[in-house]
């Protein structure tokens, strides 16, 4: 888990955050984590208590800014759509979010991001392979203007 010095500093980068960065788990930093709950997660999740599911959701809002500049968090959320789970319920890996930049680079077009991070029972639901990257945050699907969709 990120100590409350790095969790401070990722709020800060991200914008949630707007104290000193100090270590000290206090009232703007509990703030902070609620704010970036309310913005991400379904309401019923947004308790402002940095647990397992708020870490992941740090992690992903800071490695989606600091590894791409044309793809937004909410293009990667789990299409259950908070039905199964909080929306992020893996780490995004820093590899494909390098790599899916390269490509939007690459092309010079916009990119679309069809499928994201799913969480396992959405998994399921949508008839994906049970040993899915999709579920690690390993793998999206997307689609451009200069990419071809493929279909029965």
């Amino acid at each position: 888990m990120l100590n409350v010095k790095k969790r401070q500093e990722y709020l800060k980068y991200l914008g949630f955050y707007k104290g000193k960065i100090d270590g000290i788990e206090g009232k703007q930093t509990k703030k902070a984590y609620l704010d970036l709950q309310k913005k991400y997660f379904p309401k019923d999740e947004c308790d402002g208590i940095y647990g397992h599911n708020t870490e992941i959701l740090l992690i992903d809002a800071y490695r989606v800014k600091k590894y791409t500049k044309n793809f937004k968090l909410e293009e990667f959320k789990c299409e259950c759509n908070g039905k199964y789970c909080t929306r992020y319920p893996a780490e995004l890996s820093i590899t494909l979010l390098k790599n899916l930049q390269k490509s939007r680079d690459h092309l010079a077009v916009p990119m679309s991001i069809t499928s994201g991070i799913r969480c396992p029972r959405w998994n399921t639901k949508v008839g994906g392979a049970s040993f899915s990257k999709h579920k690690l945050g390993k793998a999206v699907d997307f689609v451009s203007s200069k990419t071809k969709t493929f279909s029965e």
